[in-house]
């Protein structure tokens, strides 16, 4: 089971998480990077890495440069987001996450993230909410691959069994994780908490309004 973070195991929008992105684009590319141009690009569900690519072209930074940079933005993004996440409200677990995550381990799965965060905010993020004992070092980030999908075969190298793609369930709230996981051949269950409802999270393999109801379904 791989769970995405954002709308899925926290909610609440991540001021910190976004500040950081915004502060370490700015100094890596010399460029007045705003929080409202992450905003503008319809962010949830993507990679922060694709993320950070489609605010740069937008102030006219070309791929080349993109790509030189991104590895010291990764790094100046984590060291950023240590600084300031204090400043900012922090994005809070979901009330049934712990019970979720808790079944799940003792029903013998083997739980772990999956997200476009990058590795040191998304674990920062969900340490804070009080689920870091939940999810160990495997998992896949943004700062793994900028393709989503790209992810699941990170995860599933990182776990510590082996899994075939057709033992692995991604958890996630936006149209783009069932995007990612039809790609990567994986099934794919939805959650309403985020931004988006039933309908538009149709493609999936279930459709729940809450962690709890994803339990209901994976047990069905």
């Amino acid at each position: 089971m791989l769970f995405d973070i954002d709308g899925t195991l926290l909610h609440g929008r991540p001021e910190g998480h976004t500040r950081a992105m915004v502060d370490a684009m700015s100094r890596v590319w010399s460029v007045p990077v705003a929080p409202d141009d992450i905003w503008d690009i319809d962010p949830a569900g993507r990679t922060d890495r694709e993320i950070a690519r489609l605010v740069l072209r937008g102030h006219g930074v070309a791929d080349p440069e993109i790509d030189a940079g991104i590895a010291q933005w990764m790094i100046i993004a984590g060291q950023v987001h240590e600084r300031v996440a204090g400043d900012h409200p922090a994005p809070l677990a979901a009330t049934d996450a712990r019970a979720v995550t808790a079944a799940l381990v003792a029903d013998g799965a083997e739980i772990a993230l999956l997200t476009g965060n990058l590795e040191p905010i998304g674990r920062a993020k969900v340490a804070a909410a009080g689920l870091g004992d939940r999810f160990g070092p495997g998992g896949g980030f943004g700062s793994d691959a900028e393709r989503r999908s790209d992810l699941v075969g990170v995860a599933i190298s990182r776990a510590a069994r082996g899994h075939a793609r057709g033992d692995v369930v991604i958890v996630g709230d936006t149209p783009r994780d069932i995007a990612a996981a039809r790609e990567a051949g994986v099934r794919v269950v939805a959650v309403t908490t985020g931004a988006f409802g039933a309908q538009e999270l149709s493609g999936a393999d279930g459709v729940a309004d809450d962690l709890t109801g994803v339990l209901a379904l994976i047990g069905g």
